[in-house]
């Protein structure tokens, strides 16, 4: 058998070559088709990534939420109460009154005489009465704790006058009181009992009277002497 020559190798080379000349259409799509397998790779690659990012910035807003609210267990428990303030206590009402009377009105004294002293005292018709009842008011003012004290109040028996009832802002247990006829007038009386005592302040002495239309108490009187401090003091006058 001869050995081929040159010439014919080159020819027997260009009849391969042409016999596996690539499929260009076919190379394409092979490299197409691996580009879209590396994206799959690359996106199932970054999936568990994400996901955890994900996770991450829920777990960073739901610290920022509790510290943006003041989160935390001790945080949410309630305050405590503030303590009360101290208060005062206001003075105990006076006793109760007879059915027929009222409230009194302040009104302006009349006819008050007093030593100088530390006790003073004023009286009025209170601003209740009506034409056929009256109730009047001694008021009186001390500056020194009583350990003795008379308060009389002489009412004129003028036409219907009768009496019905006394009473005083000072408790009823510390005080005795009476109410007499004597020269043609009612004499109410109120006196401090043996070691009772009266604190510096204010107190009302009251005296209720029927009597006939349109009375007049210019004839009606108190007088009051009390002992405060080892000194001794008085006041008078008029309704």
């Amino acid at each position: 058998m001869r050995e081929p020559d040159e010439r014919d190798l080159r020819v027997l080379l260009r009849e391969e070559a042409e016999r596996h000349r690539p499929d260009r259409d076919a190379m394409f799509e092979r490299i197409v088709r691996g580009r879209a397998e590396s994206r799959r790779t690359a996106l199932v690659r970054l999936r568990p990534l994400a996901a955890a990012a994900a996770v991450g910035l829920v777990v960073v807003g739901v610290v920022g939420v509790r510290v943006a609210g003041g989160g935390g267990e001790a945080d949410s428990a309630p305050a405590a109460a503030p303590s009360a303030a101290a208060t005062t206590p206001s003075p105990s009402p006076p006793p109760a009154r007879p059915a027929t009377s009222a409230p009194p009105k302040a009104s302006a004294s009349s006819k008050a005489v007093h030593r100088p002293g530390f006790l003073t005292a004023d009286a009025a018709i209170d601003g209740h009465s009506n034409p056929n009842w009256s109730q009047g008011n001694v008021t009186l003012r001390t500056t020194r704790t009583l350990t003795a004290l008379e308060v009389t109040v002489s009412v004129a028996r003028t036409d219907g006058v009768v009496s019905t009832g006394q009473w005083s802002t000072v408790p009823a247990q510390m005080m005795a009181m009476t109410v007499t006829e004597r020269g043609g007038r009612l004499v109410y009386r109120f006196v401090l009992q043996h070691g009772a005592t009266l604190t510096p302040g204010q107190y009302v002495f009251a005296v209720q009277y029927n009597h006939a239309d349109k009375r007049a108490p210019a004839a009606d009187t108190y007088t009051v002497s009390a002992t405060g401090g080892g000194k001794d003091a008085s006041a008078a006058g008029g309704f």
